[in-house]
């Protein structure tokens, strides 16, 4: 009796259709370095052009930034345990050859804390340290106080990254930008003029923090130079650049997908007891995949002896949903609360679901508690959600505020807000008393699809999201 469930041989499968034979590629590296200067300081811009060679692709997935942060303060100046130095970068946008806004992220530093807090906390205390000075503990408690800072020596416990007064530290970045993560190579060698990256780096408090000494100063300083991007260069053969340019010029529509993120700001004004919120955000966005919302003072940005960027606060939320396109996203409100963080972790994590595979951990394991350094108690504690009362003292969360409403994964499967004229609203019941004398700012990261098209007859690069 035949074996029915024997294998066709591969010689005897002759209706298989061999796949086509991929074309040579000759790989390079291309090392882009700003147009308009050497070295920068707070509030400047950095532009950075693409010098992509003709008929060239750019392998972007694989590019990564590097620069020199200096300590010009005259003092110790402390990184950021997140996002190290990284925490310069306030703005970051990307510009076609004709001008045509590619991307656009607002308060880029606080979008990269909100990703690295969602990382697990070894590859924040290994590779992120070493790549752009994160902590080597990435969660100190006192290096995180927005309200009375920390002292020289608590900070230095927490791990921080130290500057001293003059001192230099390489950053090696690798972008989270929509560009910069396209699921295809970019022909930046067939389009019109020349692409640009325009970097705004954010100011002197933002950047760095100082140490809470008796006595110190509080002046932030800092120097941004010897900027360079480094980008992957793929060159095909002659053949095969000929048929690229020959199916432009025909109309064939080149399209390439990827996932981005826009911000809008609102604001909690200082004051009150706490109570029911509505927050208006806005957004045109044609497919929006999830909704993150992150909290930090206000006093706490513009305050040196704070880490101004990664010092999340949760305003002793209870529950929360979002009304989207006029509906209430989900229908019954999220809960959540310093002993129930389960429900609002999942939903985080569905909203970072199409991320790379190291944003499925999570950076709230505390191992010292600093105030009980008197009895000699070292603790192990959570700060993804603080007490009400540790978030009024000032003590950094971990937590964001977040929903997914991507229907499958796939390209422009999300909720297509773009013509709905109607606004994009945080829901939320904030607690009695939780940062009530302080105004708080609130950054809504709106991630979406978008889809850049080249035009084979111009030649012009386009964002459609």
């Amino acid at each position: 009796m035949e074996n029915e469930n024997a294998t066709t041989p591969f010689e005897m499968r002759l209706s298989e259709v061999p796949s086509m034979p991929q074309p040579q590629l000759e790989l390079s590296y291309a090392t882009c370095i700003p147009s308009n200067g050497g070295t920068f300081t707070a509030n400047q811009e950095v532009r950075i052009p693409l010098n992509v060679p003709s008929e060239c692709f750019a392998d972007l997935k694989r590019a990564y930034l590097k620069y020199n942060f200096k300590n010009t303060s005259g003092q110790a100046q402390f990184l950021d345990p997140l996002v190290g130095g990284v925490a310069c970068i306030d703005n970051w946008r990307v510009v076609g050859g004709t001008g045509a806004l590619l991307e656009e992220v607002i308060h880029y530093n606080n979008y990269s804390a909100v990703l690295n807090a969602n990382k697990n906390k070894d590859i924040l205390e290994s590779r992120e340290h070493e790549m752009i000075g994160a902590g080597i503990d990435s969660n100190p408690q006192n290096g995180s106080l927005w309200k009375t800072g920390a002292t020289e020596a608590e900070i230095q416990k927490g791990g921080q990254t130290e500057l001293a007064n003059g001192a230099t530290r390489t950053i090696t970045h690798r972008p989270n930008s929509a560009v910069f993560n396209a699921d295809r190579y970019m022909p930046l060698g067939y389009t019109q003029g020349t692409t640009y990256v325009s970097i705004t780096l954010s100011a002197n408090q933002t950047a760095s923090m100082v140490a809470n000494n008796s006595g110190g100063g509080t002046a932030t300083g800092y120097e941004a130079s010897n900027w360079e991007l480094h980008v992957p260069i793929l060159k095909p053969g002659p053949e095969f650049a000929a048929m690229f340019r020959s199916a432009m010029g025909s109309g064939v529509p080149i399209q390439i997908h990827s996932v981005g993120a826009q911000n809008t700001q609102q604001s909690l004004t200082a004051g009150g007891t706490g109570g029911a919120q509505t927050l208006t955000f806005s957004t045109r966005k044609r497919s929006v995949k999830s909704l993150i919302t992150s909290m930090r003072v206000n006093s706490a940005i513009t305050l040196a002896k704070a880490n101004s960027v990664s010092s999340f606060v949760n305003c002793a939320i209870s529950e929360y949903n979002y009304s989207v396109g006029g509906v209430r996203v989900p229908a019954q409100q999220i809960k959540c609360s310093d002993t129930d963080k389960g429900e609002l972790l999942s939903n985080t994590q569905l909203a970072l679901g199409y991320y790379s595979s190291d944003l499925r951990g999570l950076d709230s394991k505390m191992f010292r508690n600093f105030t009980d350094d008197a009895t000699g108690v070292y603790k192990q504690i959570s700060t993804y959600f603080r007490s009400a009362g540790d978030d009024k003292a000032g003590k950094a969360s971990r937590c964001m505020f977040a929903i997914d409403l991507e229907t499958y994964n796939a390209a422009y499967a999300g909720r297509n807000l773009s013509g709905q004229g109607l606004p994009l609203v945080l829901h939320c019941q904030t607690g009695d008393g939780a940062n009530n004398a302080d105004a708080v700012l609130l950054d809504c990261y709106v991630i979406h699809d978008t889809m850049f098209m080249l035009d084979g007859a111009t030649g012009v690069i386009q964002a459609n999201s």
